[in-house]
């Protein structure tokens, strides 16, 4: 019984391991770019960009700007 144990634990890590390296986020945006056209100035705009993670591990987003 001890025989049989310490494979399936061995094969299970492997298995996990490999599983978690094909793991990864996918960001998918429904638009990348949004044109406000005419704008006077101080007119207060706003604009909200949909995305979506279509990978298969947690999307982390760091350091936003805006240009």
């Amino acid at each position: 019984m001890r025989y049989i144990i310490i494979p399936l634990i061995l094969l299970f890590s492997l298995l996990s391991t490999v599983q978690g390296a094909f793991a990864e986020p996918s960001i998918f945006f429904e638009d990348k770019t949004f044109d406000f056209g005419d704008v006077n100035q101080g007119d207060i705009l706003e604009h909200a960009f949909v995305f979506t993670n279509d990978g298969t591990d947690i999307l982390v987003i760091e350091k936003v700007t805006a240009s």
